[in-house]
C-alpha cells in the first residue's frame, strides 16, 4: 500500500480529472422515452417544478410509474395532479404504486419499493429528485443500486428560491441570523438515520463530520448536539444562477465556522471571493462534490469515523449517494426539517438529466480509479 504521501494527494488534479472521465455530465432538456421495463419514481411535492416530470416523455406500452406519498400529510401536495398527468400518457400507476413515505421514520419503505420495481419487471428507472427528500433520494437510489437498474436521474430546477436576496440583506443587516430560514423552513424534526445507510466502522474512534451547508444553520447545529463529532468540514453551494446565495450560505454558517476554524478555512488576501469558506462545490455538477467526498474520505477514513450529511442541494446529495455506495463504512445522519413554507421555491426552470447507468459498471470505474491513485504499490 502507498505510504501517507498518498493522501496528501486528495485534491490532486489528477485524481480529481480521472474520477471526472468516469462521470457523466447532466445533460440539458433531453428527452425521455418511457416503454416497457421502465419505472418513473418521483416524490409530488407542493412546488411547481413537482409537475415538469411529466414534460418532454415520449410514451409507448408498458412503462410505470411509482409515487411517494409524504407523511406526515401535506394536503399542498400534488399527489393526484401528478398521478393524472402520467397516466394521461398513458404510464401506468396504480393503487399499489403509491407508496407511503414517512419521512421522519421511513422504516420499510426500500422493501415496498423493492416490491414494487420487481412487480413491474424494471430494468431502467427514472428518478425524479426534483421533489424528493433527500434521505429519500438516498433510499431510492440503494435500491437501484441493489437491483443494478439503469438508472437516470431527473431533476428540474425552480426559477426563484427562497429567501429572496432583498429578504436575507434585510436580515443581514439587522443580524437577524436566523431570519432567513424563517421564510423557507417550518422548524427543525431531528436526526434521522435508516439502517441501510448507517456503519459500524471505527466505532470508538473520533467522527469526522462532513456537512454541507444551506440556508439553515440549525440543522447543522442540530446534528452537532446529537453526534459530538471530534472534527467537521463545511461544504459551501456555489449556485449556477442565484450566485448571491453563496454569500449568504456563508455568512448565515459563520458562527459554526468559527468555532470549528482549524478545519474550516477561508480565502485570504483581496478580491471578491476573500475571507469565503474555500471548501465549496457547485449545487448542480454532483461531480465537483464527488471529487471533494472522496479526497476528504481517503484523507481521513484510516483515522476517523467518517459521518456525512446530505443537507446541501439535490444533486449534491446524488453525489453524497454515490460516495456512499463506494464506502459502505461512511456513516449517513440526516438532519430534518420540519417542514417546508411555501416560498420554498416558485416556478420551473431548466431540466437535467443524468444518464448514471447500471450502478455496478459506474461505481467499478470509480473503483478503478481509486485503486490506481491510493492502493496500489507506487514502483
Amino acid at each position: 500500500m502507498r505510504s501517507q504521501a498518498a493522501s496528501q494527494t486528495l485534491g490532486n488534479a489528477a485524481f480529481s480529472t480521472a474520477i471526472l472521465r468516469r462521470l457523466p455530465k447532466l445533460g440539458q432538456d433531453g428527452r425521455l422515452a418511457i416503454g416497457e421495463g421502465d419505472t418513473i419514481i418521483h416524490a409530488p411535492g407542493f412546488e411547481d417544478r413537482t409537475m415538469a416530470v411529466g414534460d418532454g416523455l415520449t410514451v409507448s406500452s408498458g412503462g410505470h410509474a411509482v409515487l411517494l406519498d409524504y407523511e406526515p400529510h401535506n394536503a399542498n401536495n400534488r399527489l393526484a395532479d401528478v398521478r393524472g398527468l402520467l397516466s394521461a400518457q398513458r404510464i401506468s400507476v396504480t393503487e399499489k404504486d403509491i407508496l407511503k413515505y414517512d419521512r421522519f421514520a421511513p422504516g420499510d419503505f426500500e422493501a415496498r419499493l423493492y416490491e414494487r420495481l420487481s412487480a413491474h419487471g424494471a430494468k431502467r428507472a427514472t428518478v425524479d429528485v426534483s421533489t424528493m427528500s433527500k434521505l429519500a433520494i438516498m433510499l431510492v437510489l440503494q435500491i437501484c443500486r441493489r437491483m443494478n437498474l439503469d438508472t437516470t436521474v431527473l431533476y428540474s430546477e425552480a426559477k426563484a428560491y427562497g429567501p429572496s436576496k432583498e429578504e436575507f440583506e434585510e436580515a443581514r443587516a439587522r443580524n437577524e441570523i436566523h431570519q432567513p430560514t424563517l421564510h423557507v423552513f417550518n422548524g427543525i424534526h431531528g436526526v434521522v438515520r435508516v439502517d441501510s445507510l448507517a456503519s459500524v466502522a471505527m466505532q470508538g474512534q473520533p467522527t469526522a463530520a462532513i456537512v454541507f451547508m444551506s440556508f439553515n444553520d440549525a440543522l447543522t447545529q442540530l446534528l452537532l448536539n446529537t453526534v459530538y463529532p471530534g472534527r467537521l468540514f463545511l461544504i459551501n453551494g456555489r449556485p449556477p444562477i442565484h450566485k448571491w446565495r453563496e454569500r449568504a450560505t456563508a455568512w448565515v454558517h459563520e458562527e459554526v465556522r468559527r468555532e470549528w476554524e482549524a478545519d474550516n478555512p477561508i480565502i485570504s488576501g483581496k478580491g471578491d471571493n476573500a475571507g469565503m469558506p474555500r471548501r465549496i462545490t457547485s449545487t448542480l455538477d454532483y461531480r465537483e462534490s464527488v471529487c471533494l467526498l472522496l479526497g476528504l474520505y481517503w484523507q481521513l477514513s484510516a483515522n476517523y469515523r467518517m459521518l456525512l450529511a446530505p443537507s446541501g442541494s439535490k444533486m449534491q446529495t446524488v453525489a453524497s449517494y454515490l460516495v456512499k455506495a463506494l464506502h459502505p463504512d461512511i456513516h449517513i445522519e440526516y438532519p430534518s426539517p420540519e417542514g417546508f413554507a411555501p416560498e420554498y421555491s416558485t416556478g420551473i426552470g431548466t431540466r437535467w438529466l443524468l444518464n448514471l447507468g447500471t450502478f455496478s459498471q459506474r461505481l467499478a470505474a470509480l473503483e478503478e480509479v481509486e485503486r490506481q491513485s491510493f492502493l496500489e504499490i507506487a514502483a
